[in-house]
């Protein structure tokens, strides 16, 4: 099973997101950077693979992040070789995400 490590401390603004999943997925070069694209590369990942996705310490970032969790959550109920699991316990199952306070 492969295994990624999602710490989006590094990231600041949206581009560096997309460009930070990219890297660590690996995703084509015509990956969009954007929320789109990320759901159709995270379910058309064909081999096991579990992200572990764990917040900033920075909180600018958080609301665009939990919208990033949103489509890895769905892309995981639509591709059975995809898992994420998340930092905060408690977001591994909550059914919403809008109301987990990163």
């Amino acid at each position: 099973m492969k295994k990624i490590i999602l710490d989006f401390n590094t990231t600041r603004t949206r581009e560096d997101v997309h460009k930070y999943l990219a890297m660590k997925f690996d995703f084509p070069d015509y990956y969009g950077e954007n929320l789109d694209a990320l759901y159709d590369c995270l379910t058309d990942i064909g081999e096991p693979t579990c992200a572990g996705f764990f917040m900033p310490r920075e909180r600018e970032m958080i609301p665009y992040l939990q919208r990033i969790a949103h489509v890895m959550r769905d892309a995981e109920d639509e591709n059975k070789n995809f898992a994420v699991i998340f930092g905060d316990m408690e977001a591994n199952f909550e059914d919403e995400l809008d109301f987990m306070d990163f």
